[in-house]
């Protein structure tokens, strides 16, 4: 084990078309640009999709599409 915490990345099916196209921030749905980091992998219909945070100190925002699921 590497001690690190686990983090509860959301359904895919939660998030917008540009979050799941890695245009926008999967946690705020801000823009990323040049600037966004791999925040995890989430399996949907069989596929694998990389999420993409705008960094590690992304603030959650409501502002965006469904942002409800929540992961401190």
């Amino acid at each position: 084990m590497t001690g690190q915490p686990l983090v509860v990345l959301p359904r895919l099916d939660q998030l917008n078309p540009r979050q799941q196209m890695e245009m926008d921030c999967a946690r705020c749905a801000r823009r990323l640009g040049a600037s966004g980091v791999v925040w995890g992998e989430v399996r949907y219909l069989g596929l694998m999709f990389r999420l993409w945070v705008c960094g590690p100190r992304c603030q959650l925002s409501t502002s965006g599409s469904r942002a409800g699921w929540g992961s401190g």
